[in-house]
């Protein structure tokens, strides 16, 4: 038998075969090494178009966008954040700004804390998760990282500074500057002391919250007001002056300040202070509308008055709501039900009448009914 080296017909096809099945394999092992560079490389949808900060304000080390991790809202909600807008702000244009520096690090300034009041006057049209959702849409989609995650956390250090001063200052159905308030320190009975503790306490939870450059650029003109507003109360309980002599003393002290935005809005908090107590002595002489809307308009302007007078209908439509529901909640405290059934009813009442903002508003307001009368 002569030995040879050629390959038998069997033991070729078994190479062939062999030699295919490498080929299948190595194509499986580029796809699959494609694929994974694709998922490496190409975001999903949802990933591309939300741009999410977190709270905290720290970045991710790669340097890409943060994420909030402690909101209850999902963030795709709003693009710009002033889409369709409540009714209060329609046909406005945002207030405020956003001012970064070169290496996009956020400078705080009066105009962020303004562009936050601005989205949050509007609580009680909309709720917290709303606006909060808004304001986060605004900002990531006007200010680039790190700014945006910084204005974010500031954002909700501000909520939590309003929250706190509100439980200082008693129910937010009566500002400090309430007629009340305004006419007591006319007649020298205002508690300067009892202001002040309170203002203390308000800095402190600035202290606590913010840093000393926030403080100054969020507070530096509503403190220096605040010393206004206290040299005001000072010469009101005066007992040595006469009552011109401290009109007098009042002006003069206005005149003496520097030109500055707190002489500005010192000017306009004593023209609606003014306005606040003419006003009230006016509807109780019996004045009408016109007569409202001439003296306000001599005071603050056209557009002001004209507000005003709008603002005056709609306390005047929540008035009369609010009679119907003390006729009909006295009806159903003197029925013969049991007092948990009495709750319910009276809860449903108020959810019928009133929305969520107006409720809150009912407790402060049946106090301020019960003291006028």
């Amino acid at each position: 038998m002569t030995m040879t080296n050629k390959p038998t017909r069997k033991g070729l096809w078994l190479l062939l075969a062999g030699l295919t099945m490498l080929a299948v394999l190595l194509i499986l092992g580029l796809i699959v090494k494609l694929g994974a560079k694709k998922d490496d490389t190409e975001p999903t949808a949802n990933e591309a178009t939300i741009r999410p900060t977190q709270s905290s304000g720290s970045a991710l080390e790669d340097g890409s966008d943060t994420i909030i991790e402690d909101l209850a809202y999902t963030p795709d909600k709003f693009i710009t954040g002033t889409e369709q807008l409540p009714k209060s702000l329609q046909g406005t244009q945002v207030d405020g700004e956003i001012i970064i520096t070169d290496e996009e690090q956020l400078v705080p300034t009066r105009g962020l804390r303004r562009l936050f009041d601005y989205f949050l006057s509007a609580l009680g049209e909309e709720d917290t998760k709303t606006i909060d959702a808004r304001v986060e849409a605004y900002i990531l989609n006007t200010t680039p990282q790190p700014a945006a995650s910084e204005a974010l956390k500031l954002y909700h250090q501000y909520q939590a500074y309003l929250k706190q001063v509100s439980a200082i200052q008693g129910s937010p159905t009566k500002p400090i500057n309430d007629v009340k308030s305004l006419q007591e320190t006319a007649q020298g009975k205002m508690d300067l002391a009892a202001l002040e503790r309170q203002q203390k306490q308000v800095k402190q939870i600035r202290s606590q919250l913010f840093n000393s450059e926030v403080q100054a650029a969020f507070f530096g003109t509503e403190d220096q007001l605040h010393a206004y507003n206290k040299q005001m109360i000072e010469i009101a309980q005066d007992k040595s002056l006469s009552a011109s002599e401290k009109q007098k003393a009042k002006q003069a002290y206005l005149k003496r300040l520097p030109e500055s935005l707190t002489k500005k809005q010192a000017e306009q908090q004593a023209n609606i202070d003014q306005l606040m107590i003419r006003t009230e002595q006016m509807k109780k002489t019996g004045a009408d509308e016109s007569q409202l809307f001439e003296m306000r308009t001599e005071l603050v302007g056209v557009e002001a008055a004209e507000r005003l007078a709008v603002l005056d209908q709609q306390n005047q439509d929540f008035d009369h709501r609010f009679e119907r529901y003390q006729q009909q909640k006295q009806k159903i405290n003197g029925s013969n039900i049991s007092q948990e059934v009495k709750q319910q009813q009276i809860k449903a009442l108020e959810q019928k009448m009133f929305n969520e903002n107006e409720q809150k508003r009912l407790t402060g307001y049946e106090q301020f009914k019960n003291q006028s009368s």
